[in-house]
């Protein structure tokens, strides 16, 4: 595989979203919520819980391309507004985010209650239609139950202001912030989560094998389960990505990479151990590497490792990083 083919084919593959059955049903009320609004002017919420790597910010990604910013020559049209709320967020952060969001040159300047006031007029001039927070868990992170109670109470009136409906993205402690402020917990009693593992019908190793069968599609090579049988390939693939979709994807793109420089003809458990050391965690080797003969088949969970329990941070050679 020569060098612009193997780009080609790792740019297709990193802009594939990942057609999971949350992801579908996330995508689904999030077009479900903005049609009744448009119809109706009724503005229900949604609040959309995942793990890091689950597919918040690709299903972010996704609203974006769908509803696009309209650029004409007096103003910009916005359908979705989609925010980031920063790290450590504070009600000031928050709102200069989302006047950043709506395009306000002066988004850092003026009294919360002066940015609040543009905000809901920005937001009509602009047509928006349905406001989308991603990485909303980083409202909690600030401050006690009394500094949370502001923020929602904030939250919950700029939400009632702007009388749009407003999707909240984030991780599972999310929830903490919605208990300490009942208002706005009424407001989003809609709940999704992102993640494998939900159906009564199917096991979470076997969802993790359709997933990367279905990855494996948009590739120039072909997937391979080796000496072992697929169902065993998908139960490996389970302990090596905990589930996680786009650890998945991770270990996909990574053992394309590796094919390219071994000329390797198929993506197989050699390739994907290699793949599991080099992109998830530089001490997954021998026994702890999911994709070795001499794995133990256990949840790598303990100390130290990649999926240890109350982290979502993943080992990568020297470095820890979040994915």
């Amino acid at each position: 595989m020569t060098t612009l083919p193997l780009f080609d084919a790792l740019r297709r593959f990193d802009e594939e979203y990942i057609p999971f059955p949350p992801f579908v049903a996330a995508s689904r009320s999030i077009e479900t919520n903005l049609a009744l609004y448009r119809e109706t002017g009724i503005a229900q919420h949604l609040l959309i819980l995942g793990e890091s790597g689950t597919g918040k910010s690709s299903l972010c990604r996704w609203v974006e391309q769908k509803y696009p910013r309209l650029v004409l020559p007096d103003r910009d049209m916005l359908p979705v507004l989609i925010v980031a709320v920063p790290a450590a967020a504070t009600i000031a952060s928050m709102a200069s985010a989302m006047l950043d969001g709506l395009g306000d040159p002066l988004s850092s300047g003026g009294t919360v209650s002066a940015k609040t006031a543009r905000i809901v007029s920005l937001c009509r001039a602009c047509r928006v239609e349905m406001i989308l927070l991603d990485e909303a868990q980083h409202i909690h992170d600030r401050g006690q139950a009394t500094t949370h109670y502001m923020a929602g109470d904030w939250l919950k009136s700029l939400i009632d202001q702007v009388g749009v409906p407003t999707v909240f993205l984030g991780l599972p402690r999310l929830e903490q912030l919605l208990q300490v402020n009942e208002q706005l917990r009424r407001r989003f009693s809609r709940r999704i989560r992102l993640a494998l593992g939900q159906s009564d019908t199917d096991t979470i190793h076997n969802e993790c094998l359709q997933l990367f069968i279905s990855l494996g599609a948009c590739l120039p090579i072909p997937l391979s389960c080796g000496d072992s049988d697929w169902d065993e390939l998908g139960m490996r693939l389970y302990y090596a990505s905990d589930g996680r979709v786009a650890y998945i994807k991770k270990l996909l793109a990574s053992a394309l990479r590796v094919a390219a420089e071994t000329d390797a003809r198929e993506i197989g458990p050699a390739l994907l151990e290699r793949a599991f050391t080099d992109e998830l965690w530089w001490e997954g080797i021998g026994k702890l590497n999911p994709f070795n003969p001499a794995f133990e088949f256990r949840r790598l969970d303990r100390g130290n490792e990649p999926f240890e329990r109350g982290t979502s941070k993943v080992r990568r050679n020297k470095d820890l990083f979040a994915c």
